[in-house]
C-alpha cells in the first residue's frame, strides 16, 4: 500500500484563550482557558493524515523531554508511524504560544525552534531505504530547518526521483524568516525543478516570484497550487488555471488550516482522484477541520471527506454526546 513521509517541522503549541489586547509589561491578564497539542507543519498534515487513515510516516525531531514524550504518544493515538521521529537529547522541544486577539481572531505566535531546528539531512536521509516508488513525500515549514536548507537536499530528491520515478513529492515551504531575499529565491528555484507539487499561499508566492503566477512555468513544469484562505485556491498547470472555492463554515480555529489542506489534497491523489477533485477535498479537510473543534480531538475522517465530495451533510460524534454538523 502506498504511504505518506511527511518532513518537517515538530513543535508543542499552546494556545491561549482570546483576550482583548496584549497586556503592558508588569501586568497579569487571566485568561478563559488554553489548548495544548503538537503543532508545527509537519504535526498538522500528519495529524490530518492519521485521522483520514492514509498510511503516514512523520519525519522530524523533538527534544528527549515530556514534551516530546506528549507528541510522539498523540501521534500514535492518531495511528501516525513514529519510526522516523527522533528524539534528541541536547536540545529541548519546539514550543509555540499563540495568543488570540478576541475581536478580530488574529494570533501573535510566541516560538522557541528548540529541537525543530535540529533536523538534518542526516536524519531525512534516513527515510530513503523505506520509500517505495508510487509513494508521496511532502517537505513542510522548509525554512524552519535550517539543516536541510543545502545542495545536499537537492541532491537527494534527484536520487529519489531518479532510483524511485513514480514517487510524488511535495513542498510547503511556509514564509522565510529573513524574507524573500534573492538567495533564498534562488534556494528554491534550485530546489523546485524535483518537485511535483509546490503549495505556497498567496502571499508567500508574491512573495517568491511576484503577482505574476503563470511565469513560474517558465522553468517547471510542475503544478503550483496556490492558498487563498477563505477564497478557496488557484491551481497552475503548464497549460491551464483554475480556481477551487473553498467551503464555507463556522470557523472555530484557524491554525493549520493550510496544512489541513494539504494532506486533504495528498489523500486525493492517493485515492486516485484528479487534479481539481483532489483539490476539491484539500479545500474540504481543511475546512471541516478548523470548524470541527478548536482542541483538534476531531477532525475529518475518510467517510466524512467522501460524503461532503457527493454534496451529503455530516454529522460528526464528538466523543462527548455531542453532534458537530460539518459541509
Amino acid at each position: 500500500m502506498k504511504k505518506i513521509f511527511v518532513v518537517g517541522n515538530i513543535s508543542l503549541d499552546l494556545i491561549l484563550g482570546e483576550i482583548n489586547a496584549i497586556p503592558r509589561w508588569g501586568v497579569e491578564l487571566l485568561i478563559p482557558g488554553y489548548t495544548m497539542r503538537p503543532g508545527g507543519q509537519a504535526s498538522n498534515v500528519s495529524l490530518a493524515l492519521g485521522s483520514l487513515r492514509v498510511p503516514v510516516y512523520v519525519v522530524g525531531t523533538i527534544g528527549d523531554d515530556s514534551f516530546g514524550s506528549h507528541i510522539r504518544s498523540e501521534y500514535e493515538n492518531w495511528s501516525i508511524h513514529t519510526d522516523f521521529l527522533f528524539s534528541l537529547p541536547s536540545v529541548p522541544t519546539g514550543l509555540s504560544v499563540a495568543v488570540t486577539n478576541r475581536e478580530t481572531h488574529e494570533r501573535t505566535f510566541l516560538t522557541d525552534l528548540g529541537a525543530q531546528s535540529e533536523l538534518s539531512m542526516s536524519h531525512f536521509e534516513q527515510i530513503y531505504p523505506f520509500i517505495q516508488s508510487g509513494d508521496l513525500l511532502i517537505i513542510c515549514g522548509y525554512f524552519l530547518s535550517e539543516k536541510i536548507r543545502s545542495p545536499e537536499l537537492v541532491s537527494l530528491v534527484q536520487k529519489i526521483k531518479s532510483e524511485k520515478p513514480d514517487t510524488v513529492l511535495f513542498l510547503d515551504t511556509g514564509w522565510p524568516p529573513e524574507g524573500w531575499t534573492e538567495s533564498t529565491k534562488r534556494e528554491i528555484q534550485f530546489l523546485l525543478p524535483e518537485i511535483d507539487y509546490f503549495i505556497p499561499n498567496e502571499i508567500e508566492i508574491e512573495g517568491f516570484i511576484g503577482t505574476d503566477f503563470k511565469k513560474i512555468h517558465a522553468d517547471w513544469d510542475g503544478v503550483l497550487i496556490v492558498k487563498t484562505g477563505k477564497k478557496g485556491c488557484d491551481v497552475y498547470t503548464p497549460f491551464q488555471s483554475y480556481h477551487v472555492s473553498s467551503v464555507i463554515v463556522e470557523v472555530k480555529d484557524t491554525i493549520g488550516a493550510g496544512d489541513y489542506f494539504d494532506a486533504g489534497f495528498m489523500w486525493g491523489l492517493l485515492n486516485g482522484f484528479p487534479l481539481l477533485r483532489a483539490v476539491q477535498a484539500a479545500n474540504i479537510v481543511a475546512s471541516l477541520n478548523i470548524s470541527l473543534d478548536a482542541g483538534r480531538k476531531i477532525l475529518a475522517r475518510d467517510e466524512d471527506v467522501q460524503k461532503a465530495l457527493r454534496g451529503e451533510n455530516i454529522s460528526i460524534n464528538t466523543g462527548a454526546g455531542e453532534g458537530c454538523t460539518g459541509v
